[in-house]
């Protein structure tokens, strides 16, 4: 399992809320073990929420968005590069990057649609009476770990380059194995990872407060959920939304927009 990027303090001690460690373009604030009120209104930023009630609220990752942005962005790109020298009447040249560019996108493309046609992976269960949190793996293990012993985690790095500086960071939520629930924690310890990219500092903070906010007040302190998301695929959510917009707008609008144009030129995924 992937090493887990939560590190002990200096005395030996788990990390607690509020603590703050930096270093050279370098941030990583510490939301939990013993969550306390970040300041910022909760808000779902990427849509994790997939269901909620008085007793549960089930957290998900819907992880192939980014991926779909990214590639999204590429094939417009190499597109672009292609149609200039074209245009400018260099054909061998954009026939070297038709097939570089083809063989690179079209080994990403299959990649993203395998895992495009497969389940939504099982989310997180936050369980706020029983105040702890319910892991289902992809491979079926299921184990509980106490809402206490959950870490979270916003790390931020600044990145400067030629244009500028530009800051990137996400949430990290970190859970025990189930032999391990009660070992004492220390810096070399592994555990159970989610890793989200809501954006640094405020963004994720909100992100988290979804979660904290659930936990400690209520339903009613968080954002509404997504519909239910239980064994769909991507594809199962994109054909939903097809027929809600075909319903609502006609065929010939749902195709243009779903399908061809706003999907294209805005990535409306």
């Amino acid at each position: 399992m992937t090493q887990p990027q939560v590190v002990a303090s200096r005395k030996g001690t788990t990390s607690r809320a509020g603590e703050v460690k930096k270093g050279f373009l370098w941030k990583q604030e510490y939301l939990s073990p013993l969550p306390i009120p970040t300041g910022e209104p909760a808000s779902d930023v990427l849509n994790l929420i997939w269901r909620k009630n008085d007793t549960y609220m089930d957290v998900g990752s819907l992880s192939l968005a980014g991926a779909w942005a990214t590639y999204h962005l590429l094939s417009i790109i190499i597109l672009s590069l292609i149609i200039y020298p074209m245009a400018t009447g260099l054909h061998l040249l954009a026939l070297m990057i038709f097939l570089g560019g083809g063989v690179l996108m079209g080994f990403l493309w299959i990649v993203f649609i395998r895992l495009y046609l497969r389940p939504l992976p099982p989310p997180l269960r936050f369980h706020r009476h029983r105040r702890e949190v319910r892991i289902t793996t992809p491979d079926g293990e299921e184990w509980t770990v106490p809402w206490e012993r959950v870490h979270a985690i916003a790390p931020s790095a600044t990145m400067v380059g030629q244009f500028g500086a530009a800051q990137m960071g996400g949430l990290i939520l970190w859970f025990p194995y189930a032999h391990e629930i009660n070992a004492p924690y220390h810096e070399d310890k592994e555990g159970w990872l989610m890793m989200v990219s809501p954006g640094p500092g405020i963004a994720a903070m909100r992100q988290w407060e979804c979660i904290r906010s659930f936990m400690e007040s209520g339903p009613q302190a968080v954002p509404e959920p997504l519909k239910d998301l239980r064994d769909k695929s991507i594809k199962d959510i994109f054909i939903e939304t097809f027929n809600k917009t075909r319903e609502k707008r006609g065929l010939t609008f749902a195709l243009l927009w779903e399908v061809g144009v706003g999907c294209v030129l805005f990535n409306a995924m």
